[in-house]
Formats: structure tokens, sequence, C-alpha cells
């Protein structure tokens, strides 16, 4: 038996006297499209009653840590997804909420059930963590630029440090810094995502933050980093400063240093905790040339 939609052939001018295995495949995918269209999403299946839903922690706050038993209420089969950009809400104000980076699909008949691991990172950095079987609530889409940055994570391979600085910067609105430097590898991907998302300039240096009891992250700025790459002539020596907006210098990182003949990399830290908001910058010049590398930043 052939079902209608499998059956219809609409003709058009760019169809006619097309190769019969094109029209094939543009058939499979307008087919593969309809059914696609007609799976209902997970926030229909809650809005309506047709499953219910029970989330519990692991006990980690990032990678496959909530695991999501799925139950359809229903008296007909149901197939759709947790998708990636859904929010777990904790049952504890206190505790951290979660956002899914992995697509979960599901098909239960009537009555059936089963039991989901999540890939998921905390997005609410001020949080503590969860405990095992800390009860979280059904759930919810997250704004587009959460969805935005947990649709990156999904399509990428980024190690668990990146994924979860990338996610606190459009959650908790963390400086872009917090993913480090741009250094040509794959993670500049998901940083200059998170640049488009965010409205922040892809990051030329490193921040990292604070520890804090009782928060994953503190979001508050302990120290700039960054590695300067230096091309010196023989007996060359450098200097660096940190200076704010009044030109006042605030730390002398090198007084004068010796640098080797060709390529130097200069590591540089600051330590900045307790610091005012601001605009600071770092400057470094070396004696065999004129002017002066300048690296700004802000708290």
């Amino acid at each position: 038996m052939i079902h209608m939609e499998e059956a219809v052939i609409i003709k058009t001018p760019t169809m006619q006297g097309a190769n019969p295995s094109s029209l094939v495949v543009i058939l499979g995918l307008w087919v593969t499209g309809l059914h696609a269209a007609s799976a209902p999403t997970l926030g229909t299946l809650l809005a309506a009653g047709q499953v219910g839903l029970t989330a519990r922690g692991t006990g980690s706050y990032q990678g496959e840590c909530i695991r999501v038993r799925v139950h359809n209420r229903g008296t007909s089969a149901v197939s759709s997804s947790i998708p990636v950009g859904w929010v777990f809400a904790s049952n504890t104000p206190d505790v951290q909420d979660l956002l899914v980076v992995r697509e979960e699909r599901f098909s239960l008949a009537p009555g059936g059930a089963v039991e989901l691991l999540c890939r998921a990172y905390c997005c609410e950095a001020s949080g503590s963590g969860p405990e095992q079987d800390e009860v979280y609530r059904p759930g919810f889409l997250g704004s587009p630029a959460l969805q935005g940055v947990a649709q990156c994570i999904a399509r990428g391979t980024y190690d668990d440090v990146s994924a979860q600085h990338a996610i606190w910067v459009l959650s908790d609105g963390h400086d872009i810094a917090s993913l480090g430097a741009m250094d040509s590898s794959l993670t500049d991907t998901l940083r200059l995502a998170v640049s488009r998302f965010s409205g922040q300039s892809p990051p030329r240096y490193t921040v990292h933050f604070a520890e804090e009891p009782g928060r994953i992250c503190s979001g508050r700025p302990e120290r700039i980093v960054r590695e300067l790459v230096l091309e010196a002539t023989t007996g060359a020596q450098v200097s660096v400063v940190v200076v704010d907006t009044r030109g006042r210098v605030l730390r002398v990182l090198h007084d004068r240093s010796e640098l080797s003949a060709g390529r130097n990399l200069l590591p540089l830290q600051v330590d900045v905790l307790g610091w005012p908001p601001g605009n600071y910058a770092i400057h470094a010049w070396s004696t065999d040339r004129a002017g002066a590398h300048r690296l700004p930043f802000k708290l």
C-alpha cells in the first residue's frame, strides 16, 4: 500500500525531463520534511499533558549530569526529543539550572517510559553545584542566545572548561576573556560564536576568576594573562607596565629585561583582584625599535 504523501509528485518547470533518480531524492526529502514537521515539540507535549517528565542530577554540573525520565501519559504513541537549548530549572533556588547541549530523542508507546542521560552545563554561575539526585523541574527552552551557544557546543568538540565558560558569558554576562585569547585552535570557532551572540569583541587575553565558597564561579576577575610575542635583535631589552585611563603606572611587570635575539615568548600576568571596574592597558616596548605594544583590558 502506498501512502498518499508518497504518491504525489508536483511537477515544476525545473523538474520537466529530470532524471528519475533525482525525483526520488527530491520526493524522499519532501516526505522526510513532512514527518519532521509533524513531530510535536517537548514543550507542546508537556503543555498538553501528553508526557510527564522527572529529572534528577547526577551530582555534577557539566557533562552527562542529569537523568531524565519521560513517561507517555496518552493513549497514542509519541516521538519527540529533549532539544539542544532546553533548560532544566532546579527545585532549589540556590542550586544552578542546567542547559542541554546534546539532543536526546525518544519514541514511546502508550504508557511507555524511558530514562535519558542528558549532556548539560550550568547556566547560573552564581548558584551552587547540585547534589546527587538533585530534583529539577520539567524545564523550558532557553533564550535565543543560550540556544545558539548550546547548538555551537553540540556541533563541535570542546573541552568542558571552554564549553562552560562560553555558556556563562551568555547566561551571567561574564567577560568573554574567560574563554581565553584567540589562539588559532578549534576553540576559536566557539569564541567567535560567543562574540557574535554576546556582542563582546573576540578575546585577546585570558581572565581567571577568583574562587568563592558556595559558588561555582564568582565572575570576579582575579588575574589577566597574556603571552606576548617579541622579535628582538641582539642586546635588546623590554619594559612592560600596566596603566589606567589617566596613564598612571599601576604595575611594573618588566624593567629593561634582557631579550634573546630572534623570537621571544613573554608570559604576562596581572593580579587584578579588588581593582575597581574600568579600562586599563598593558604597555610593552623594547630598546631596539620605536613604538609600543598596547593591550587594553576591561574589568
